[in-house]
């Protein structure tokens, strides 16, 4: 689980990589996690704090996310083949 520009919250569930943002209940005023992003993948994320990008690894392949700072919006940048079996 990653923390990423203080508002956005990246987990690896079982089957999924789940992206929350931290969001203010206009009835309430108390900000909560929302579930804003899933991508049906198994593998691990790797972030490293300060960058704009994560990492998914896959048994087949390797996922380069840019993170957008203002819309915390994943978009995939790049993949490559996994040929060395990183993990």
């Amino acid at each position: 689980m990653y923390l990423v520009y203080e508002r956005m919250l990246i987990a690896r569930s079982s089957g999924d990589i789940l992206f929350f943002k931290l969001e203010k209940n206009e009835e309430t005023g108390i900000e909560e996690w929302i579930l804003f992003k899933q991508i049906e993948m198994r593998g691990f994320i790797y972030y490293i704090k300060g960058n704009v990008r994560i990492q998914i690894v896959t048994d087949e392949k390797i996922y380069f996310y840019l993170i957008d700072k203002e819309t915390l919006e994943p978009t995939m940048e790049n993949s490559m083949y996994n040929y060395m079996n990183c993990n």
